[in-house]
């Protein structure tokens, strides 16, 4: 594909300029011209003049042939600068006079943030990136990819100016993301190949990286899809790897911060909780980290951290005021600033509105459907004195299309007998929200209405599961099975044996059937292996299904024993409990979202749109649209390629400000990199220690001689000047 060419190459950018150089006879015609303007006539008083003066005729001949020269010099340079000469020092097989386009992939891993000198590495490569483009030939064409996730194409189409091309390098910013090298390559081959109908005929790929292990370990280089375009591009294009990285570099991360539940209200204290790891070779010691809340510094604490191990902090904090709060945890700087910081929204709430609808009322105290689970809900309710974290309210089953679910945070069925169409598209609008669902059945249960609304068979998927038969055999008690406490929702019974769970007795059930391809997962199931809770991420929200009643209301007519006692038993308490937290989880994590994910919210149905107004961390403003839908609304963002507090402020109708967090995804925060023999076979590696501030890593390197035959021009006229003042003042 190449043919071999010499080390060095000499040219013009500008060959007809050179025609120029006959201007530089201009100064000698000149002299010959006044040699021949005056005759020479004989006068006697004269001639004692001409012999004073034939004295110093050597010395004036040698003058004026100086300043000739001088004079001519300087034209000859000035038109050898305007033609612009060049010398091309090639490093790899090149075919000289052939255009070429240079693909720039610069690394966009908030890795490349790390700042072993002065400059960053993505700053570092940008230089290189611009020195590449200074130095390629006249005629050239030049394109631009972040290597981002996904990357980003700044410049696709080859670009023939220089300058433009230098200030879109300029104005790249590092994101706060990894990198997807199998999608880059994928577009650096769509590049290459367009390049060809521009009539380019070479192309030359340089990778400005650190060659994290990340983005380039085997794992991602080595699968057969990428070896397949490697094989490809390099029968295309040269393959230049700029390694940019050190190969041992200290690193301390903030990696996690989360609150101890899953819902925060102001009648208690939150635990907050971090996880600080240290991802370099040496110690880690005394190391200031501060908490921050709605930005004012609150507490701080010190660490020290092992290498490679991690260590944990904790705060604890009671917010005094509902509403959105944003805590942020600092660490102490160091080299790589971007994972320093991490931040938590949190949507405080003066308690937990929770609704529990009962499908079976009953006529006296503690005989309803929903009376256990109130209780179980809000235990301190009958204490006069005492603030609960959550506020359950009871209604009918008929009363439920008549409320407004979007009030509420978590909604439990009680042995609810049945759901229409709309009802069911009440339930797929707070599970679009972020809200929680909770069904306990019973013997009020329709189970092949449940399966027909709830489960998609209308197209509405509310249910995790369907519903199956109804399990019961005379005198015979059903015990639980934790499957080994796995599932977060039982695992705060493990080693709490005295609490009852495994031995609540349960007579009567539904057995229900997961379906085969889905995400479902069993928290909880009977000894016999049928499922007794079973939950699932549906929307944003959580759909939890309870294979028994939480009553003792249900007598079994054939069986004459009750549903279930487990309302009495002492595990009753912390199961619905826990069954909340799990239900309302999803609200939380969507206001706390990583680097790359959307922002959004759904809302309650509306006629109008309201006005959306995104601030993000670097302090733009930039608004969005709200989809509008018969079941509920919802606007998204996508644009989060940084971390910090994003900010949003919805208009009239729903008149509210809140606060998305998004962090890194610090994965990306252990520098270890590849060494340069791991890449594969295609790429040419140039060494971050080969280049000095002067050189770049082209294949063609040009270097320009006009800007130095300028600077020659110039001496020249100060020398010209200098030379006629000192000869002139001589002969006086």
């Amino acid at each position: 594909m190449f043919t071999a060419a010499p080390l060095l190459a000499f040219g013009f950018a500008n060959l007809l300029m050179l025609g120029w150089l006959a201007a530089a006879a201009a100064p000698i015609l000149i002299h010959l011209w006044n040699k021949r303007r005056y005759r020479e006539v004989s006068w006697a008083a004269i001639e004692y003049l001409l012999a004073a003066m034939r004295k110093n005729s050597r010395r004036m001949r040698i003058e004026q042939l100086l300043l000739l020269i001088v004079r001519t010099a300087i034209i000859v340079l000035l038109v050898l600068a305007v033609s612009q000469p060049y010398l091309e020092k090639l490093g790899l097989p090149f075919t000289p006079g052939q255009r070429t386009l240079k693909l720039l992939v610069i690394d966009g891993s908030y890795s490349m943030g790390y700042k072993p000198t002065d400059k960053s590495r993505f700053d570092r490569a940008k230089e290189l990136a611009e020195q590449i483009v200074d130095d390629s030939a006249e005629g050239d064409a030049f394109a631009l990819v972040l290597m981002d996730s996904p990357p980003e194409v700044i410049v696709g189409q080859p670009a023939v100016e220089p300058a433009g091309f230098i200030e879109e390098i300029d104005n790249l910013r590092l994101p706060h993301g990894g990198a997807d090298l199998s999608a880059t390559l994928a577009q650096v081959e769509r590049i290459a190949q367009a390049a060809e109908s521009e009539g380019l005929t070479q192309v030359e790929a340089y990778f400005l990286t650190d060659l994290g292990r990340n983005t380039w370990g085997a794992d991602t280089s080595g699968t057969a899809a990428v070896r397949q375009r490697l094989e490809r591009l390099a029968q295309r294009a040269s393959l230049v790897v700029v390694d940019l990285g050190q190969p041992s570099a200290e690193n301390l991360a903030i990696t996690g911060l989360a609150t101890g539940e899953p819902f925060v209200t102001t009648t208690r204290d939150v635990a907050l909780s971090a996880q600080v790891r240290n991802f370099g070779s040496q110690p880690q010691t005394h190391k200031l980290v501060e908490l921050l809340v709605d930005g004012r510094r609150i507490k701080e604490s010190y660490v020290d951290v092992a290498p490679g191990q991690q260590a944990q902090v904790t705060f604890n904090h009671r917010f005094d005021s509902p509403g959105d709060h944003v805590v942020e945890l600092k660490l102490d700087s160091d080299l790589l600033v971007v994972d320093n910081h991490r931040w938590l929204s949190v949507p405080v709430k003066e308690h937990l509105r929770v609704l529990c609808v009962n499908g079976k009322p009953g006529t006296t105290p503690m005989t309803g459907a929903a009376d256990y689970l109130a209780l179980a809900l809000n235990p301190t309710s009958g204490d006069a004195q005492a603030t609960g974290a959550i506020a359950p309210e009871v209604i009918s089953e008929s009363a439920l299309v008549e409320r407004d679910l979007s009030q509420y945070d978590c909604v439990f069925f009680c042995n609810v007998a049945q759901f229409t169409a709309s009802e069911a598209r009440l339930l797929e609008g707070l599970l679009a929200r972020g809200g929680g669902l909770v069904f306990f059945l019973g013997d009020q249960v329709l189970a092949d209405r449940y399966n027909r609304e709830l489960t998609g068979e209308q197209q509405l998927r509310i249910l995790p599961a369907k519903l199956g038969p109804i399990i019961r055999e005379a005198q015979y008690q059903y015990r639980f099975d934790p499957l080994n406490y796995r599932h977060p929702l039982v695992n705060v019974f493990q080693g709490r044996e005295q609490s009852g769970l495994l031995t609540t007795p349960v007579y009567t059930y539904f057995k229900l059937e997961l379906p085969p391809e889905g995400k479902a997962r069993v928290a909880l199931a009977f000894e016999g292996g049928d499922p007794a809770i079973v939950e699932e991420q549906i929307g944003r929200g959580r759909s939890i299904l309870v294979a028994t009643e939480c009553s003792l209301s249900s007598i079994d007519p054939a069986t004459k024993n009750p549903w279930t006692t487990m309302p009495a038993w002492p595990s009753f308490v912390p199961l619905v409990q826990e069954l909340v937290s799990l239900a309302v989880r999803g609200q939380l994590a969507e206001r706390n979202v990583e680097v790359g994910q959307p922002l959004g919210e759904s809302l309650s149905a509306m006629s109008s749109r309201p006005t959306i107004a995104i601030t993000t961390p670097g302090g733009n403003r930039e608004e969005v649209r709200m989809t509008l839908a018969p079941t509920s609304s919802r606007w998204t963002f996508a644009d989060t390629r940084e971390s910090g507090v994003y900010g949003v402020e919805l208009g009239t109708p729903v008149d509210r400000k809140q606060a998305f967090a998004v962090n890194v995804n610090t994965a990306e925060s252990d520098l270890a990199k590849i060494a340069p023999e791991e890449l594969p076979r295609e790429f040419t590696t140039h060494q971050k220690s080969d280049l000095d501030d002067a050189d770049s890593p082209a294949i063609v390197k040009r270097s320009g001689l006009h800007k130095t035959l300028l600077y020659g021009v110039l001496g020249l006229l100060l020398t010209e000047t200098f030379l006629a003042w000192w000869f002139g003042n001589a002969r006086r």
